[in-house]
């Protein structure tokens, strides 16, 4: 299996795409690139990857046609569709055809499935979650903690996007909210989740965030998993909103759809019109403030900050997809499956990423992020 293609399902999409460029570019092959349209796929073959690959036509909801295209590789990353419908449908495909697995998403429900087939005694590796928010969001805290902070003890995070939605984005956009409210405003305090215990703020000024913004307090499972893995007291993880009036006015007409109750597609397609009208006349921005304190190895009090920036979600998404991918056939990733940002090697895909060039930004400091805000010259970053 160590000759077979490695495989990119949804990848003429913004995120397929990116990931198998890069691939191409990291003297990945040879590729396959699938997806409902064969014409796009030979296309993306052509523009981007310079004829070295081959199209394949696939429908993620059709078995036969997902057999067929994952036979004889030996890695499937997958980079289409709503990951929150698609579910474990093209990992089922590439495991079935010996060939190992990285999603761009996938999230709980995806890494609940995989998790009971025992891949670590088959020797097989699935990757889930394995792009920016989440992916590597929670990378990078744990990458701070390498870098120093021997006994971790709280993380602050602030994450914000503000940029289009792509239709499959949407679609997993309303699906996750509906799970939501238990995490709406909890805190992760004393070793354990508590929820209500964090108030969403207006016009908040967040440092290196362009404007006010909108903070709001969201402790989902890459929260809740940085805070036992590290054995943080306190993790208080924020999403932060600059704009979006839109968008938020949208979604409160959406609730059949967050639930799954509604027409979808029909949903989705009008929160990404709403999310366009919010970006009229603005550029995009992906903007990851990570602080984390605790203690060196001496015991002294110490604390890392690091800042991410970029202005490409897809671009970003796509090439920690395909650095993910990279790992996996290097050998660096343990059999079994893991959440991405727990089964990468982080000083190596941080590296591997700023090579790439899809960061704007990549500052880190040795204080708090206030006081390292106050350090840089307005406009600086």
């Amino acid at each position: 299996m160590t000759a077979g293609p490695v495989a990119v399902v949804g990848g003429y999409g913004a995120v397929g795409s990116a990931a198998a460029a890069r691939l191409h570019r990291d003297g990945v092959g040879p590729l396959r690139v699938g997806g409902r349209n064969p014409d796009r796929a030979a296309a993306l073959v052509r523009d981007r990857l310079g004829g070295a690959g081959e199209a394949v036509a696939v429908d993620v909801y059709d078995r036969d046609s997902l057999a067929r295209f994952c036979a004889g590789c030996r890695l499937v990353v997958c980079a289409g569709g709503a990951s929150h419908q698609v579910l474990d449908r093209v990992a089922v495909a590439a495991l079935a055809a010996g060939a190992d697995y990285v999603d761009a998403g996938g999230d709980e429900p995806l890494y609940d499935r995989l998790a009971g087939r025992d891949l670590a005694a088959q020797g097989r590796i699935a990757l889930v979650t394995a792009g920016m928010m989440p992916g590597l969001s929670g990378l990078l805290p744990r990458w701070l903690a390498a870098r120093g902070v021997t006994r971790p003890r709280r993380l602050v995070a602030h994450l914000g996007v503000m940029d289009r939605l792509t239709p499959a984005g949407a679609v997993d956009y309303l699906l996750s909210l509906h799970d939501r409210e238990r995490e709406s405003r909890a805190v992760w305090i004393g070793g354990r989740p508590v929820a209500r215990a964090a108030e969403p703020q207006v016009d908040a000024l967040v440092p290196f965030f362009p404007n006010p913004v909108g903070v709001h307090p969201y402790l989902g499972y890459e929260a809740r998993r940085l805070g036992a893995g590290l054995g943080l007291d306190e993790v208080r993880w924020n999403s932060v909103f600059d704009g979006g009036a839109a968008m938020m006015a949208k979604l409160g007409r959406l609730q059949g759809a967050m639930a799954g109750q509604s027409d979808l597609t029909r949903a989705a397609a009008e929160l990404a019109r709403a999310a366009d009208l919010d970006m009229f006349s603005r550029r995009p921005y992906q903007l990851m403030l990570l602080e984390l304190s605790g203690a060196d190895a001496a015991g002294d009090p110490v604390t890392r900050t690091v800042l991410a920036r970029s202005t490409d979600t897809s671009a970003l998404t796509g090439t920690v997809l395909a650095l993910a991918a990279r790992q996996v056939l290097d050998g660096l990733v343990k059999p079994g499956t893991h959440f991405a940002a727990e089964g990468l090697h982080p000083e190596r895909l941080v590296e591997a990423l700023l090579r790439t060039g899809a960061l704007t930004a990549f500052e880190t400091f040795d204080v708090p992020a206030a006081e390292a805000a106050s350090a840089v010259e307005e406009g600086a970053l």
